[in-house]
């Protein structure tokens, strides 16, 4: 593949990131209260060695198919017919994942931000700009991806203001005090939060570099997200009190909220305006892998990405809103995340081992 049409790992970084990073990091800290309570932090950092482990699978099964994404994949080694089967599950998961973020996406504008605003304009108005960016090439959202990563940068320098906040040692110590079981508990309400690392199933054709280059890559990434949301998840611990974490819906919002300057009064509001960049990242990066996920109708992209985006907003519209719906949502996500992204990965892995496919890489 020529060069130009190729991705360098530096776009691949900040397609893996920008995924990776969206709504679940907010209300992180009040969800680990129910189990790892002031050792979240070591819980979030568990999570990103479980899916680092992930990572090296999915890495492996890339290898052995350098030339197909992960559709393809699931045709060649299972046969034409279970793989569209397994790819409607793809498809399906990528719908819903999207989903699921636009809703957590709008209740979170909608409390915030645009409070009189009705939910469903909020919410066509983020899927219309999604849509927009999700009908462009994959390298057009890399070089996007990478322009707006300056708001990491931002959300670094907005957090810093913490610092002036008091802080109380003690809810951090001693370590581990949760119980090892406990912290596990959490570290799976950790690995939702971090879900995005999915989009290299897509890339590895697409890589300047693959071999062990590609795995360097995006291990690094999940080192970024993990530190991030360690980093997030441990300020909200030191600021509020357990109790108060366990009220706080979205914690890592107010923990700036107490702060007022001359010129900005509401620094949280500009922290959620920051942070509305990588959330509608997410949203257009599902988008389009449901696109490539599953040919239902037409082979054009742009309008396999326009039914998609529909279909969306269809789902969101009918989607019950109360907490109970919200919470089964987040259940659904996780279990089909389970299978999608490590079940399913897996059962190729070893079926092509078994079977002994494989396609070589092309020589250079």
């Amino acid at each position: 593949m020529a060069k130009t049409n190729s991705l360098t790992n530096r776009q691949i970084f900040f397609l893996m990131t920008q995924t990776q990073i969206g709504f679940g990091i907010l209300s992180l800290p009040n969800t680990l209260q129910a189990t790892s309570k002031g050792d979240g932090w070591i819980s979030v950092l568990m999570a990103g060695v479980m899916i680092q482990l992930v990572l090296i699978m999915l890495w492996l099964l890339l290898k052995r198919f350098p030339r197909l994404t992960y559709p393809e994949i699931t045709q060649f080694v299972l046969g034409k017919q279970v793989g569209k089967f397994v790819n409607l599950i793809i498809y399906i998961y990528f719908i819903w994942a999207a989903t699921f973020v636009l809703l957590q996406f709008t209740s979170i504008i909608e409390e915030h931000l645009l409070i009189s605003t009705p939910y469903w304009v909020i919410g066509l108005l983020i899927i219309l700009t999604c849509t927009y960016a999700a009908i462009s090439d994959i390298r057009i959202i890399a070089r996007f991806f990478g322009v707006i990563s300056i708001v990491f940068l931002f959300l670094f320098g907005i957090s810093f203001f913490s610092f002036l906040l008091p802080m109380e040692l003690h809810h951090i110590l001693p370590f581990g005090s949760s119980g090892l079981k406990n912290i596990t508990l959490g570290s799976r309400d950790s690995m939702l939060t971090l879900l995005g690392f999915e989009v290299i199933l897509f890339l590895y054709p697409l890589a300047e570099k693959k071999g062990t280059d590609f795995l360097k890559v995006i291990s690094w990434a999940n080192v970024f997200v993990t530190g991030l949301t360690a980093y997030f998840v441990l300020l909200c611990i030191l600021i509020f009190s357990e109790a108060f974490l366990e009220e706080i819906k979205y914690p890592v919002i107010y923990f700036l909220r107490p702060l007022h300057f001359q010129m900005i009064d509401r620094i949280d509001l500009l922290f959620i305006s920051i942070w509305i960049v990588p959330l509608a990242a997410s949203i257009i990066i599902f988008i389009y892998l449901a696109s490539k996920s599953l040919r239902l109708f037409t082979d054009n992209q742009m309008k396999r990405v326009l039914m998609n985006s529909l279909a969306v907003f269809l789902l969101f519209i009918a989607a019950p809103k109360d907490p109970e719906s919200k919470q089964l949502y987040t259940t659904w996500i996780e279990y089909m995340s389970y299978l999608v992204l490590v079940a399913i990965p897996l059962l190729l892995l070893l079926c092509s081992r078994f079977l002994h496919k494989q396609i070589k890489e092309d020589s250079h």
